[in-house]
């Protein structure tokens, strides 16, 4: 289907159009490859260090990691890092392949590490939201958008002026 016949489609069937094609991408995504192997890889690359909040969201074949964690520096503080895809928490995304979650029981604070996996579509929009904590309020450290295009993740801005809870 080239351009001209998608421009003589009315709005609702562009958008079933649309849905189709997601549905299909992320069909392809689980039989592609082996996702296990892509998360235990995706968590040490992500986190080089065990006490850090993890490296930004990366292109993995056709899949989106998407790291994120919570350290705990006190009972009352923490730090935090997560990605925001398309308006939602990537564990909570419709695009969503899997979501793992890795505690560390040996320390005496607390400290846990995801990676989540995403089925993107051109256009789709990232943010990293890092944040830290202090007796129970969020206070963002900084944020960071990118677009997926053509394959990518392009960094469109970076910036900390909201909040979010989680």
């Amino acid at each position: 289907m080239d351009k001209i016949e998608l421009e003589g489609l009315k709005d609702e069937e562009l958008f079933e159009l649309q849905n189709s094609i997601s549905e299909v991408i992320k069909q392809r995504n689980l039989k592609k490859g082996d996702v296990d192997e892509i998360i235990d890889s995706a968590f040490n690359v992500g986190f080089p260090k065990m006490d850090a909040v993890g490296l930004n969201p990366w292109v993995e074949g056709s899949l989106i990691v998407c790291p994120g964690a919570r350290i705990d520096k006190s009972q009352t503080r923490h730090i935090c890092k997560f990605v925001v895809a398309d308006d939602d928490w990537s564990w909570e995304s419709q695009h969503m392949i899997s979501d793992v979650i890795r505690r560390d029981q040996s320390s005496k604070h607390f400290k846990q590490h995801s990676i989540t996996l995403i089925s993107p579509f051109e256009g789709m929009v990232l943010q990293v939201i890092s944040q830290k904590s202090q007796q129970g309020k969020h206070l963002v450290d900084g944020i960071e958008s990118f677009t997926f295009k053509n394959g990518k993740l392009e960094k469109t801005m970076t910036k900390s002026s909201r909040s979010r809870d989680h």
